[in-house]
């Protein structure tokens, strides 16, 4: 099992709702019928979930308890009022609205591992609606589970962890942490708690809480890998990751314009600063060569009156004084001048480099904006494709749950050849794993390789596209993608499943 990854996602919430808690704690049947629907829940492997509790004891998932209700007994025990309690739900989705008052952590790994461990060498059938009742709970899942509350619990203290379950009833075992940030002074601050001030540094505590992990998961079998939020391949709806991917671009090309923007102030700004200091530059020549035709002048009368004073005249002696004098004062002058000249040439050749760095940032960011930026028509077009593509994937599911109806009206002989006709086309495959499939396509034609198989792997498929994938040469943008797509289709096939292309 070389190369298997472990996985670690921290995301911050500001509510912790009652659908979410309920999805954790599999209570009601909203949250099973959605999960049910996108073929990643199984019924009949739910019992095998459990929770950790404090001291590292495992049990029973605690439904009576809910996360809601365990963090505000957290909060009244640190005498921490909700700070979001007076804002509805709908604010809280927008941005700088609402405090974080939790983070949503997900534990797992490659999906060979975690399998491995959840249910060692037991036959389990992955396929959407298969019976796995006789299927037992290895103890080695809840070792590695104890293993990583421990370190969870080191880490940010136990006190602050309101919620830690495992589900076993999904085609990827994964660990479901809720953590409070609340600091050693008692005090709710996810900056404090996870020092997130700054970005570098917070982006160093991630990157070492990933390398501590990986210690922890060393003898599981678990290297060191990407977040979920990386690889966007579990806990993100699929359409989601596709428009991210996709038309994500456009975010990156508004902060490219804004650069632009940036650099071309800087540049103008630059441009002044150089035309002063020339200006000052050129003050600074024309009054050390004014100072310079003084002393000459000045040198030259000193010169006369020691001629007159070796023929007799003792008048010349005091005029030399005073034009010794000015002299010294001129020399004195001219020295500030000088070293005032050399300042400003040394300003004006860090303004010339400076000017030459900011140019060549710039024409590099226009030449990105230039290559980035679609066609307006291109872009309307590829969000009115995906949003057909949705809707699409919404009318197929409602009728293909409406033919399964109609077909358990049939006679036994019609229902079997009802099946056999479903089972494998690319009307069930549409039904059942339409949004993965686009997922994987997309994730195929980005280059995204690894993502595409742990998405494909995580959805119930079957596994990579296989060694030497890509572009061939000389192949359209159009061409390579109806070639992904019909990739992605094979890579969502669940094992042992044939497909059954259209004529």
């Amino acid at each position: 099992m070389a190369g298997q990854k472990q996985v670690c996602d921290i995301r911050a919430g500001k509510r912790m709702t009652v659908a979410q808690s309920n999805e954790h704690l599999r209570i009601g049947n909203s949250s099973a019928w959605n999960a049910n629907r996108a073929g990643n829940l199984d019924p009949t492997r739910s019992h095998l979930n459990f929770e950790i509790g404090k001291g590292g004891v495992v049990k029973e998932v605690d439904q009576k308890t809910s996360i809601p209700k365990r963090i505000k007994a957290i909060f009244e025990k640190h005498g921490i009022k909700d700070p979001n309690e007076k804002l509805s739900d709908e604010n809280l989705k927008k941005k700088k609205v609402g405090v974080r008052t939790h983070a949503n952590i997900i534990l797992e790994g490659s999906r060979e591992t975690m399998r491995k461990l959840a249910f060692g060498d037991q036959q389990v059938n992955y396929e959407h609606g298969a019976d796995n009742a006789h299927v037992t709970r290895s103890p080695e899942i809840e070792k590695w589970a104890q293993d990583m509350y421990a370190f969870i619990a080191r880490k940010y203290g136990e006190e602050n962890i309101a919620a830690f379950v495992v589900h076993l009833d999904e085609t990827l075992p994964h660990i479901h942490c809720t953590l409070l940030p609340i600091t050693k002074s008692g005090r709710l601050s996810w900056t404090d708690f996870f020092n997130a001030k700054k970005k570098y540094e917070y982006s160093k505590n991630m990157k070492q809480l990933h390398d501590e992990l990986a210690e922890v998961n060393k003898k599981w079998g678990l290297e060191r890998g990407d977040s979920v939020a990386v690889t966007g391949a579990q806990h993100k709806t699929y359409l989601q990751w596709l428009k991210e991917q996709i038309l994500g671009g456009q975010k990156t090309i508004e902060k490219q314009s804004a650069e632009i923007s940036e650099q071309k102030q800087q540049l103008y700004a630059i441009n002044g600063e150089i035309k002063q200091a020339e200006r000052k530059l050129k003050g600074l020549t024309t009054m050390i060569e004014n100072l310079e035709d003084q002393k000459d002048n000045i040198e030259a009368q000193i010169a006369a009156l020691e001629e007159e004073y070796q023929n007799g005249n003792d008048e010349a002696i005091k005029k030399m004084q005073q034009l010794n004098a000015q002299l010294a004062e001129i020399n004195a002058k001219i020295d500030d001048k000088n070293s005032k000249l050399a300042e400003a040439q040394n300003q004006l050749r860090e303004l010339a480099t400076w000017k030459q760095k900011l140019q060549n940032e710039y024409t590099i960011l226009m030449q990105e904006k230039n290559k980035e930026l679609p066609d307006v028509l291109d872009k309307t077009q590829m969000k009115a494709n995906d949003a057909f593509w949705q809707l699409a994937a919404e009318d197929m599911k409602k009728e293909y749950s409406a033919f399964e109806k109609f077909a358990d009206k049939l006679p036994l002989t019609l229902r079997t050849e009802f099946s056999n006709l479903m089972e494998g086309s690319f009307f069930e495959d549409l039904a059942q794993r339409g949004e993965q499939m686009a997922a994987v396509s997309a994730a195929l034609f980005l280059g995204y390789i690894d993502a595409a198989t742990q998405i494909a792997q995580s959805g119930g498929g079957g596994g990579s596209p296989g060694t030497g994938w890509g572009r061939d040469k000389d192949e359209d943008d159009e061409a390579y993608m109806r070639r992904c797509c019909i990739m992605g289709r094979m890579m969502m096939k669940p094992p042992k499943r044939t497909i059954k292309m259209g004529r």
